[in-house]
């Protein structure tokens, strides 16, 4: 079982929403991360009309939504149905982070796999969330 956990940010640091979710079938981390990419970039076109831009901690997974070629890796049908939700009108951006300004998802994935807890806090998110957010944004590395 692996347990997702994403958020959005707007660039003042503004918390739109928070979430995690348990993922009861999952093969490796790099399909967990996709699964938490796809999540992620829904909610966020549904709760905010805002450019973003999308952030992982998986270079391959970056690499993978970055990539201008037909996906042929195990993984392609959801790569493919990341694909068509970025392929909206709103501007995107796929970046691959370090996982060290990444803290804030791992601490909401942590949190759904202690608390075994799947939800969306809008506007805000659990104690500690809004405070890693304003570090992960703030670290320049």
């Amino acid at each position: 079982m692996e347990v997702l956990g994403w958020c959005f940010v707007t660039r003042t640091v503004k918390l739109v929403f928070s979430s995690c979710r348990h993922l009861f079938t999952c093969n490796n981390a790099l399909e967990a991360e996709l699964h938490a990419c796809r999540e992620g970039v829904a909610l966020a076109l549904e709760w905010s009309s805002l450019p973003f831009i999308l952030k992982t901690d998986s270079t391959e997974a970056a690499m993978m939504l970055n990539q201008k070629n037909i996906n042929r890796s195990p993984d392609a049908c959801l790569v493919h149905e990341i694909k068509e939700l970025l392929d909206s009108d709103r501007e995107v951006v796929v970046r691959a982070v370090r996982r060290s300004r990444n803290r804030v998802s791992h601490e909401l994935a942590r949190i759904g796999r202690v608390d075994v807890k799947t939800a969306v806090w809008l506007r805000s998110g659990p104690n500690g969330v809004v405070e890693l957010c304003e570090i992960d944004h703030s670290d320049p590395g």
